[in-house]
């Protein structure tokens, strides 16, 4: 099946599986689609996410709780198997391993190509000693995930390691593709310079490791009793949280936002002095790939201070674009922290550094047009006219 383009061009019929439509940090996936040219998607959900006001999108299949649930655990569901039929795409799309096993006896099915990306739980998922009941299906079905799908792709180049080293996945059809950011929506500010503003953006989930954080800013506001820590996002651990900055006597000085959209966060990064990321690997074997708000910061001219953590020290390179401190390290965290707060021409530097490296490496126009060339490749289809 295939509609004209915009550019005039057949456009080619991908269904791109989800597992709702869409969280906030999944932001990325809209703007995927909206930037595709040779390809029309129809998404493919477990479930609608109350955010989904903000991703307006015409072609979503979506299931109620109980269907969404049934086909989660056992990979049936009628409305998808007859909806995929009549699309007749020619390529099939999925976002993390999980949503991978549910699209593949469609894809099988029907002999369309399968390409998946994993961005970050999904692939330790796969290598937890005690797996939750979550995992189960998909780890049993991924040894004929990775023999059918025709490609791979990797948030990140320790996540592209993890599944091939440890996962089992064969290395010839594992790529990185780093997801990248519009760079216009990031504009050039002026900030406040007698204002010292720490951000935390993300799930208020382990992984996160935002209370090495909150901990990292008490020593930080110790020495400069003006300074305030925004944490944006919300999540099972927010009272935790909250009770953590509470103990630690700076309650007056953390702010809770809770989930924000798109342009919230943007207006945040563009306010604060300072991004802070202090992810962590979870008990469970949870990590971070690219992180996107890390991007967004350096896009922002903002300079960041994270952990040494997943594909973290592919997007920040400490002592240049940012500073990278060990995961857990909160004296770390918090020298850098004082190193920045102390030194405004600093901080300029060093958002410049990152802007750049942003640009040369994570454009979101150009990674989404890598993106496109690579969905091509799998149908043996040139790239767009025009595109790098």
């Amino acid at each position: 099946m295939a509609v004209e383009s915009e550019a005039g061009e057949e456009a080619l019929a991908l269904a791109l599986f989800v597992g709702s439509w869409l969280p906030l940090s999944e932001t990325f996936i809209y703007g995927q689609l909206r930037a595709q040219r040779r390809f029309r998607a129809h998404v493919f959900a477990r479930r609608i996410d109350r955010t989904a006001a903000h991703f307006p999108y015409p072609h979503v299949t979506a299931l109620g709780a109980v269907a969404g649930a049934r086909y989660f655990f056992t990979g049936r569901s009628s409305t998808i198997a007859s909806q995929f039929a009549r699309l007749r795409p020619r390529l099939a799309h999925a976002h993390f391993g999980l949503n991978g096993v549910l699209a593949l006896p469609f894809a099988r099915a029907h002999g369309v190509p399968l390409v998946v990306s994993f961005h970050g739980h999904d692939v330790p998922g796969l290598l937890a000693r005690r797996p939750s009941l979550r995992y189960a299906r998909y780890r049993r079905l991924a040894a004929q995930l990775f023999e059918y799908a025709s490609v791979l792709l990797c948030a990140s180049g320790e996540l592209a390691e993890l599944l091939t080293q440890r996962a089992g996945a064969p290395a010839h059809k594992v790529e990185v593709h780093r997801l990248g950011v519009e760079l216009a929506d990031f504009p050039e500010v002026a900030r406040d310079p007698d204002t010292l503003r720490v951000l935390m953006i993300g799930r208020l989930v382990e992984k996160k490791g935002m209370r090495y954080g909150i901990a990292a800013f008490a020593k930080l506001l110790a020495r400069h009793p003006g300074a305030r820590l925004v944490i944006v996002g919300d999540g099972p651990l927010r009272a935790a949280l909250a009770r953590c900055a509470q103990q630690l006597g700076i309650a007056h000085a953390v702010s809770f936002l809770g989930a924000v959209p798109a342009e919230r966060v943007r207006a945040e990064l563009a306010a604060a002095s300072i991004l802070l990321a202090p992810s962590v690997v979870a008990r469970d074997g949870d990590r971070e790939s690219g992180m996107i708000v890390v991007k967004e910061a350096a896009a922002a001219r903002l300079p960041v201070v994270a952990s040494r953590h997943g594909g973290i020290p592919e997007i920040i390179e400490h002592g240049h674009s940012g500073f990278l401190a060990a995961e857990r390290d909160v004296e770390t965290l918090a020298r850098h922290l004082l190193e920045l707060a102390a030194d405004r021409s600093l901080r300029l530097e060093i958002g410049l550094l990152a802007r750049a490296k942003i640009e040369r490496e994570y454009d979101g126009r150009s990674q989404n047009e890598l993106l496109e060339r690579r969905l091509l490749r799998c149908l043996g289809e040139r790239a767009p006219h025009g595109a790098a």
